[in-house]
């Protein structure tokens, strides 16, 4: 998949391009949807599908203070783009100028650096430009005009409301995974590089490798059934996210992978992917090693009977 950085820079060529816009956090099944119909559209003529997008978030420009966590980082929102068929992706940078722009200035932006554009999805509430003055309407007239394909998707529903990334962030907060799940359209997942740690689980004969997560939100703190996926292989694990209050106090919340059954992997520094389950268990203090031991090994019973 090819990335490009601003739109000005978009190299052109002969072929059709069908363009998905909008700011696609989670990737859920809103999205996928607005997405698909540009990867269809390309697909049925031979043209390419690529999503215009944001980094940073417009939220994180307009209000940093008040901003929502991602729920996936732009690395990946990119990975996961690759892996629906999407053949390019624009990262346009979002800044006070950019949003100053009037809508029919930004679409003869597009035009003019993508001379073979044949049509354009959003979802049906996506605004652009100027004090949100561009909307779908817009882009209708527009495609109209230019005699392109458009399409303005409705959202999706899921429990008699509309699914958004700020219902999503909200269950993956209250540890509600399957709703998450359901609304993601996929599992709730945490991708990180693994770093070294302090050898707590080696010393208790459980080691782990430790994640330094990607994302800006995490389930809340406790242990969990779990998968980790590094390359094209997948262990069966049982994961830990919390501060380690048995060992330390006010120490930061870290996101530790026990793979099950498994011996003498080395992951570190490699790019995993965890994909959480089902909660077993909240985070606890024990009152000794020992202690928390016994539970370690109880645990691990119940997540090996979950994922058999």
């Amino acid at each position: 998949m090819k990335i490009i950085h601003a739109l000005e820079i978009f190299e052109a060529g002969d072929t059709p391009v069908f363009l998905a816009a909008g700011c696609f956090d989670g990737l859920h099944v809103g999205h996928r949807a607005v997405i698909q119909v540009a990867i269809e559209r390309a697909r049925a003529c031979g043209g390419e599908a690529w999503v215009f997008t944001f980094d940073p978030h417009p939220a994180k420009v307009l209000d940093p203070d008040h901003a929502p966590p991602l729920i996936y980082s732009i690395e990946q929102q990119l990975r996961n783009l690759k892996l629906m068929g999407v053949d390019g992706c624009i990262l346009e940078p979002f800044t006070r100028e950019f949003m100053q722009q009037e809508p029919a200035e930004f679409l003869d932006s597009l035009c003019r650096h993508i001379p073979t554009l044949a049509g354009i999805s959003v979802g049906e509430d996506w605004s652009f430009g100027k004090n949100r003055s561009g909307t779908a309407e817009t882009l209708k007239q527009f495609c109209e005009d230019q005699d392109m394909s458009f399409s303005a998707m409705q959202a999706v529903c899921w429990k008699g409301h509309r699914v958004s990334s700020t219902r999503i962030r909200a269950a993956i907060k209250l540890g509600h995974l399957e709703d998450a799940h359901e609304m993601l359209g996929h599992p709730v997942t945490i991708a990180g590089h693994v770093v070294h740690g302090e050898k707590i689980g080696q010393r208790l004969g459980y080691p782990t490798a430790n994640i330094d997560p990607e994302n800006e939100i995490l389930p809340p703190r406790g242990i969990y059934a779990a998968h980790l996926r590094s390359g094209n292989h997948s262990y069966k694990a049982a994961a830990y996210i919390g501060h380690r209050g048995t060992f330390h106090e006010n120490r930061p919340q870290v996101l530790e992978v026990h793979l099950i059954d498994q011996h003498d992997i080395d992951l570190y520094g490699q790019l995993v992917v965890v994909t959480f389950v089902e909660y077993i268990r909240g985070d606890r203090v024990f009152e000794d090693a020992g202690k928390l031991k016994e539970q370690i090994h109880a645990d691990l019973g119940n997540i090996r009977a979950i994922l058999a």
